[in-house]
């Protein structure tokens, strides 16, 4: 083989091998850009009530949340997906929010509301896990600011 072919095909690999790395460590860009888009979007809301259709900036199909310290491998089961930037929520009081497009997970949150600027609170039933919530549900959420924190309780 030539070697600067030799060469070329060694950096090529080199490169993939830098891009599997990135991926694995920091999860999928995609997630991260629509992580990003959902603070905007929720820290900037100024209306008193709305519907996470019209304030999630991204398309989504359903959206799930999960008690602090539960496992990836018991989120992965349920929302039957799977993703490197999936993360346990390590302390109370955590948000842990995954999104999902067509079975795909398309955003996932996992964070202290102070330190995300934002909060969302699920309709809740009888403290049970109220499972996810479908894009089309138009469940109102009202929207209050306290102390920088934006928060959309289930009304």
């Amino acid at each position: 083989m030539n070697p600067r072919k030799q060469r070329f095909y060694i950096a090529a690999a080199a490169v993939l091998a830098l891009v599997a790395l990135a991926w694995s460590l920091l999860g999928s860009p995609v997630v991260l850009w629509h992580n990003h888009q959902l603070k905007s979007a929720l820290t900037g809301l100024t209306d008193t009530t709305i519907t996470l259709e019209q304030a999630v900036p991204f398309s989504w199909d359903e959206v799930y949340t999960f008690a602090p310290y539960t496992p990836v491998e018991e989120i992965q089961q349920v929302i039957g997906a799977q993703s490197y930037n999936l993360r346990e929520a390590q302390s109370e009081g955590m948000l842990q929010l995954v999104f999902l497009d067509e079975g795909a997970v398309t955003a996932a949150i996992c964070g202290f509301p102070a330190e995300l600027g934002y909060e969302i609170v699920f309709p809740d039933a009888a403290g049970t896990d109220p499972g996810p919530i479908t894009h089309g549900e138009d469940i109102s959420f009202t929207v209050e600011r306290t102390e920088g924190v934006v928060r959309l309780t289930a009304a």
